[in-house]
């Protein structure tokens, strides 16, 4: 007879392989110390005293004042009299000029010869004479031409 044994197998064996672990190191990164800019302040220095002393008084021979002269045309105007050396309006006085002249001349040879002579009563074609009303000599004479 055979003898059968029957004998519990032994216990499976198990082996444990450990895989070595990755160590990853990595650099830390760079610190960056921000240090505080210096404040730059500008001072500006006060601005100079200028001290002025009062000006003194001179004594000045100073001429009579001239008055501002208006243009001299066809209307009176206040000017100083050369002659009397007084501040006058003058008196004005229409005479016949060179555009009196031409005006007359123009219409003649146009044969318009009636109406020549009308230069000589209109004021705007004449010259204008401008006297003293002090001591009457002629200051200026306005030509229209």
């Amino acid at each position: 007879m055979a003898y059968v044994i029957n004998q519990a197998a032994p216990p499976p064996m198990i082996i444990e392989q450990h895989q070595p672990q990755m160590i990853i190191e990595q650099a830390p990164p760079p610190m960056i110390i921000q240090q505080p800019q210096p404040q730059v302040i500008i001072e500006h220095p006060p601005p100079p005293v200028y001290v002025q002393a009062p000006p003194a008084m001179a004594v000045v021979n100073a001429p009579a004042p001239v008055a501002i002269q208006a243009p001299m045309k066809s209307l009176p105007a206040a000017t100083f009299c050369r002659f009397c050396q007084q501040q006058v309006v003058t008196v004005t006085k229409p005479i016949n000029g060179v555009l009196t002249w031409i005006v007359v001349g123009t219409l003649f040879f146009c044969l318009i010869w009636p109406f020549c002579l009308i230069p000589f009563c209109v004021s705007s074609c004449k010259d204008i004479k401008h006297t003293c009303p002090r001591c009457n000599n002629v200051l200026h004479t306005y030509k229209r031409v």
